[in-house]
C-alpha cells in the first residue's frame, strides 16, 4: 500500500517505517512486546486482543469510541471521507508517486492497513485526542488547535456525548460515543490494539482516566467564564461549572442572566471570594509529544 512520509520538520506524521528507522537498536516482536506489557502495566492498562487482519486500527478506534470493535468498517469510510474532502489538508504528506485520490481509495478497501494519516484525519474528524503507547514511547495526535473557537467546538462535543451517555434508553444503532480523549497501542509488528484498565471494565466503553488533562480543562473552563462574564468569584464560577456538568457555555448564559435581572450569587459573599485566576500554561506529560499536520 501506499506510505505517507516526512514533509516537514514542524509538522512531522511518522510513518510505521519511519518510526522503526528511528528505533535503532530495533527489538524482536517478543521483546517488542514483553517491553510493551510491561510499559502498560505501570500505566494500569493492557492491550486487548485485536484482530490483525488489516483492520486492526480501526478496529482499536470503533473500541475506543464506541466499546466495540466491530464498527470498523463504519469508521474506515467516515475517516476517507474526511481525507478525501480535505485534500488540501493532507494530500502533502503522502508520497509524490502515489496520486492522493488513488491512496484515498486503496485506503476504503478492507484489509488496508491505516497508520498515523489516518489517526490524524480520524482525531480531527471526531474531534478526539487520539494516545497512542508504543514500547519507551508515548505520543499524542491532536485534534485541532487550541484556539477558543476549536475549544468551544470540543466542548459542545463533549457535552452531546455526555447526554447520550447519560440516556436511560440507549439509542438503537450505533452506541453513543465515549468522552474523553482514545488510547491505542503500537506494536511493532504493525499492529494497533485498544487499550484498556487492568481493573476493567473488559467490555463496553474503556472508560480510562485522563486526570492530567481533565484538570487543565477545569482550568481552561474557568478562564474562559471569567473572560466572557468577568467579576464574578472563583467560587461562584466553579459551582455552576459543577451544576452544570463543565459546560462553560450554560455558565455564561446564567451569569449573563443574572446580571441582566441584578441576581447577587449565593456564592459572592464567601470569604474565599476572588477572580478566577488566569489560565495556566499547558503542563506536557513526561514522554508526551503532541503531533500536529
Amino acid at each position: 500500500m501506499a506510505r505517507t512520509q516526512r514533509k516537514a520538520p514542524a509538522h512531522v506524521v511518522p510513518t510505521r517505517a519511519s518510526r522503526r528507522r528511528a528505533r535503532a537498536s530495533a527489538l524482536e516482536p517478543e521483546q517488542d512486546d514483553h517491553e510493551l506489557s510491561a510499559q502498560l502495566r505501570e500505566m494500569g492498562l493492557y492491550a486487548a486482543e485485536t484482530h490483525g487482519d488489516g483492520n486492526c486500527l480501526f478496529r482499536a478506534l470503533s473500541d475506543q469510541l464506541y466499546g466495540d470493535p466491530k464498527y470498523h468498517a463504519k469508521l474506515r469510510a467516515e475517516t476517507c471521507d474526511h481525507l478525501a474532502a480535505h485534500a488540501d489538508m493532507y494530500a502533502g504528506f503522502i508520497e509524490a508517486e502515489c496520486p492522493y485520490e488513488a491512496y484515498v481509495d486503496q485506503m476504503r478497501t478492507h484489509g488496508t492497513y491505516g497508520g498515523h494519516l489516518e489517526l490524524s484525519a480520524f482525531a480531527h474528524l471526531t474531534q478526539k485526542r487520539i494516545r497512542i503507547v508504543q514500547p519507551g514511547y508515548v505520543y499524542v495526535v491532536a485534534c485541532d488547535d487550541d484556539s477558543y473557537s476549536a475549544r468551544a467546538s470540543r466542548e459542545r462535543r463533549e457535552r452531546h456525548r455526555r447526554h447520550m451517555l447519560a440516556q436511560d434508553t440507549p439509542p438503537r444503532g450505533t452506541p453513543p460515543e465515549c468522552v474523553g480523549p482514545l488510547h491505542v497501542a503500537y506494536h511493532s509488528w504493525e499492529h494497533y490494539s485498544s487499550l484498556r484498565l487492568l481493573r476493567g471494565p473488559h467490555k463496553g466503553h474503556p472508560n480510562i482516566p485522563d486526570t492530567c488533562h481533565e484538570t487543565e480543562n477545569h482550568a481552561d473552563a474557568e478562564h474562559l467564564v471569567d473572560m466572557s462574564v468577568p467579576g464574578h468569584s472563583q467560587r461562584t464560577i466553579r459551582r455552576l461549572l459543577r451544576a452544570h456538568h463543565g459546560a462553560w457555555e450554560d455558565v455564561v448564559e446564567e451569569l449573563i442572566e443574572r446580571d441582566a435581572n441584578g441576581d447577587e450569587s449565593p456564592y459572592d459573599d464567601d470569604d474565599d471570594d476572588h477572580p478566577a485566576p488566569p489560565r495556566p500554561a499547558q503542563a506536557s506529560e513526561p514522554g508526551v509529544r503532541e503531533l500536529t499536520i
